[in-house]
Formats: structure tokens, C-alpha cells, sequence
């Protein structure tokens, strides 16, 4: 760094890197830093559509070191600013060196430090320069900043405001580690939202956090940003991803990183759309509904033969996923008690107190509503949490003529029992 009073921060970090055969390097506290490019991936367009910049770090006699240990070099607070601008610096330089500057349209990610969004607050005028300084627009670059490493949620905003007025996009990496909350996505609107890696190494495990992973995208989706998922490893993580409707992925099942950017290549995304294992899953899930769905419509059928609702549902209520029948009048207000599955005691459930549903209002379920607007055609929910058991399950529907008016006949399924 230079002790030039007259020099401006962009000269001080321009002058720490140097240009060796079409490379840029970086020299921080003897230290040589160069960098690698991770491509990301757009699941619909199945093409590279990014790339995230990484840092790569030397000791003089070539031995590595880890990003972190090389950043955490720096003495204090002004010198991890000076790193986290150096980085930023270089891996422009190398991407614009690799032939991916003007002309090129794919995304540069860069990660931006909290020590920087903490010290200059809302505004950063070094950025703006830099990029003029490069040519590189503005509108390419994508500025992660750590969504649980700021506390201070209108700081947050300010950061993700400052980096769009200078037309930049803004991430926010690592959601869904430690403290994260989906209000902050709300409150500051970022483009994109990364979600921590280890959401999908739970969701290779776990059924739940499957089920959890596509919802969790719906809402980033519904705060207006995209989602992209980050550290897919392998084909079964890379399959979730797919079925979890996320827009844009990255991690070592893809592509690994490189000091040159990888610049074309589906990343085996169009071969894995054709055989993932969420779709196989969902496939055998419909079979076995199948077999609910026929049963469900002979106690239609029963129920049309004047059968009261227990005798009608009689075979279904035999089935060992099913939990529970009843009826719902065109109104939505449920008509007598559920008919449960024989050995069911609502007194012994831990939710007792929801388990009477005489006369409870379901209209707004989309199992009724639904039902009233297909009239004889089965539908079938997506899987909800049961307030009746707190259990996740899904809901068949179907509307009935009875003589004393329109019903809908519903019977929920528990949804662990079906996959």
C-alpha cells in the first residue's frame, strides 16, 4: 500500500497489483493473490449465466493459503478495507484479462466485505471508480454481501440501495445460516438471494427439509428476487435443486473453479431434467395416491347411494395412510365431525383441542374452493400442515350432490406415508 498522501484509494490498490503474462496478481502483506471464477448456472436456460470471483492465495515460496487466514492478515480495520478492495480489483482485472470484459454478458460475482459495508456505510465511491476505471458496466456485476453478517437491518438496506443506484446487481449470500430472516429479504430487496449450502446438504437427507427447500424459494420469489442455490455437490442435491424450482445454481457438481472462466457448457443440466430423482420420487407419490383416489370415489359413489358419510368412507378409512374423512358444505363451513381411522383417540392427541371440527370454516382452503370450481373432478392439495395434527399431509376433494345440497367430501392423507 502506498503512503502517498496524494494518492486516491483506487490508485493505492492499483499500484499493489501487477500484470505477468496476461495475469493480474495481487500483493498483500507478502502475499501473492490471484483468483478463480466458480460458474453459475440458469436451470431454465441451462447455461452458464455468472461467474462468482474467488480468492487464491501464495506465500512467496508458492505454498497456499486459505482465503480467510490471507484476509485476516491485515492489522486492522482500514487494512481489511484495502484487502476486500484489492480482491475485488484483481478479479476484475483477471475476468476483463480472460476476454469476459465488455463485450461479454454474463454476471461477475464479487463479494463485498462486512468491514466495508460497516465502514462507508451507505456510500462507496471507490466502487463507482473502479468500475470506470476498468469500463467494465456496471449493470454485469453482481455485489454479494453477507445476508447474517450485518445486524443492523437499515445499514443492510442502505448497502443494497447504494449498490443499485450505481447499477449494479445485489445478492445476499449464505440465507438460511445462523440468524437469517426472511423480513430482511423483504425490507431490502435484493436481486438475488444465494441460500447457504447447508440447506441442500440437509435436503439430500432429510424429507422434511426437501419439503421445505421449495417452499422457502416460493417466499424468496415472493419478495421479488431470484434464488440461487449454492454448494450442489452431486447429482441427488443437483436433482432437489431442479424440482425446487430454483432459477440459478453453482457448486462442484456443475463446475469447479478455474483460473480461466468457464464459458459455455450446460453443466449436465439438460441430462439431469430428463432423469432426476425428485421427479422419479413425485412419479411413485402419484402411483400411490392412485390408489386413495380410486377408493375416495367409490365413497363418493357411497355417499350417493345415501350411505352415511363413516359406512361410505368405510374402505378408505381401512387404508393405512388415511387420517381422517369428512364433509364441507358449499358455504365452507364443515358439517359434523370428521370420521377418524379406527384406533384414532382425539382425547389422547397432544392437539386435542383442534380435533373437533364440527362446524369449523374451510373455505378458504384450496382443497374447497377448488373442488366447487371443478364440479366431479377429484382434486388433490398440495401437501399443508394439518392444523388438526400439526402433521403434514394432503387433502382429496371432490364435490358431491346430495339432496340436501352441494358437498364436498374430503379426506386428508399423511404425506410421509406416501414417499
Amino acid at each position: 500500500m502506498s503512503s502517498a498522501t496524494s494518492c486516491t484509494p483506487l490508485d493505492e490498490v492499483e499500484y499493489a497489483i501487477s500484470q505477468r503474462a496476461g495475469r493480474a496478481i495481487g500483493h498483500f502483506r507478502g502475499l501473492r493473490l490471484d483468483s478463480h471464477f466458480q460458474p453459475i448456472y440458469s436451470l431454465a436456460h441451462s447455461r452458464i449465466v455468472g461467474h462468482e470471483a474467488l480468492l487464491r492465495a501464495q506465500t512467496a515460496d508458492g505454498s497456499p493459503v486459505a482465503p480467510p487466514r490471507a484476509l485476516a492478515s491485515a492489522c486492522d480495520d482500514e487494512e481489511r478495507v484495502f484487502a476486500d478492495r484489492l480482491c475485488r480489483a484483481l478479479h476484475l482485472h483477471n475476468y476483463q484479462n480472460a476476454g469476459l470484459g465488455d463485450a461479454g454478458q454474463t454476471w461477475l460475482f464479487l463479494n463485498v466485505s462486512t468491514q466495508v459495508v460497516v465502514r462507508t456505510g451507505q456510500s462507496e465511491p471507490f466502487f463507482a471508480e473502479m468500475l470506470a476505471h476498468c469500463q467494465f458496466p456496471a449493470r454485469r456485476v453482481v455485489v454479494e454481501i453477507l445476508e447474517g453478517a450485518i445486524a443492523d437491518q437499515s445499514l443492510l438496506s442502505e448497502a443494497v440501495a447504494n449498490y443499485r443506484d450505481m447499477g449494479c446487481l445485489v445478492a445476499l449470500d449464505d440465507f438460511g445460516a445462523d440468524s437469517s430472516n426472511i423480513e430482511r429479504i423483504w425490507r431490502a430487496a435484493p436481486d438475488i438471494v444465494k441460500l447457504d449450502r447447508k440447506l441442500i446438504a440437509a435436503a439430500e437427507h432429510s424429507a422434511r427439509a426437501r419439503r421445505v427447500l421449495p417452499a422457502t424459494v416460493a417466499l424468496i420469489h415472493e419478495a421479488g428476487s431470484l434464488a440461487l442455490i449454492e454448494g450442489v455437490e452431486n447429482e441427488q442435491q443437483a436433482a432437489i435443486a431442479l424440482d425446487s424450482d430454483a432459477d440459478l445454481v453453482q457448486g462442484y457438481y456443475f463446475a469447479r473453479p478455474a483460473a480461466l472462466p468457464l464459458r459455455c457448457g450446460d453443466g449436465g443440466i439438460a441430462a439431469l431434467s430428463a432423469r432426476h430423482a425428485a421427479a422419479q420420487a413425485s412419479a411413485r407419490q402419484r402411483q400411490a395416491l392412485q390408489t386413495y383416489a380410486n377408493a375416495f370415489q367409490r365413497a363418493a359413489q357411497g355417499l350417493l347411494s345415501e350411505r352415511g358419510l363413516a359406512i361410505a368412507c368405510s374402505e378408505l378409512l381401512s387404508m393405512p395412510r388415511v387420517d381422517r374423512c369428512y364433509l364441507i358444505g358449499a358455504d365452507g363451513v364443515q358439517i359434523g365431525a370428521s370420521v377418524l381411522r379406527p384406533g384414532h383417540e382425539p382425547a389422547a392427541s397432544r392437539f386435542a383441542p383442534l380435533e373437533e371440527a364440527r362446524g369449523a370454516n374451510w373455505s378458504r382452503k384450496p382443497y374447497h374452493y377448488r373442488a366447487l370450481a371443478h364440479p366431479g373432478q377429484l382434486q388433490v392439495s398440495s401437501p399443508y400442515l394439518s392444523v388438526a395434527n400439526s402433521r403434514l399431509c394432503v387433502t382429496l376433494s371432490l364435490t358431491v350432490p346430495l339432496a340436501e345440497g352441494i358437498r364436498v367430501l374430503c379426506c386428508d392423507l399423511k404425506l410421509e406415508e406416501l414417499t
